[in-house]
């Protein structure tokens, strides 16, 4: 049973892996209107894998007897290299979000510098419509 949980995990994390490193690619090409579609299956897949982490959790709890047995003990070498992959996919996939999240901060500051620009420094004061009060937020909303 702990097979199929470490293989549907790692399936996820490529999932989240490939998605994000097209982010990055889509990003860096200045199309951001995919950006909403990928949040979306993104949230889903961590629904998913955190189900997932939960039944793997519950079995290796289960399988070491509730802590008082070794996993190195319990594991067969197949489990025990699904379970290193696991642990390097998700190595892999803090690196490509740190990433992602650079890329993101980048955005959002060149936004929030075009919003101090049209509206004189965020004071709320439309420059084209000087008695006009505008807030940014109501023009704009981020979602990181």
């Amino acid at each position: 049973m702990i097979k199929t949980y470490l293989e549907n995990a790692n399936t996820i994390l490529d999932e989240l892996i490939a998605l994000t490193e097209d982010d990055i690619t889509q990003i860096q090409a200045g199309k951001h209107s995919g950006v909403k579609a990928s949040v979306d299956k993104k949230t889903a897949l961590i629904q998913k894998f955190t189900n997932v982490k939960k039944q793997i959790d519950q079995s290796l709890l289960e399988l070491s007897e509730n802590g008082s047995k070794n996993l190195a003990e319990i594991l067969d070498d197949e489990d025990k290299e699904k379970l290193a992959s696991f642990k390097q996919r998700l190595q892999e996939l803090h690196k490509i979000n740190k990433e992602y999240a650079k890329y993101v901060l980048i955005v959002k500051d060149f936004l929030d510098g075009l919003l101090n620009t049209m509206f004189d420094n965020g004071s709320g004061t439309n420059n084209a419509y000087g008695d006009k009060k505008t807030t940014p937020e109501s023009l704009f909303k981020l979602n990181v």
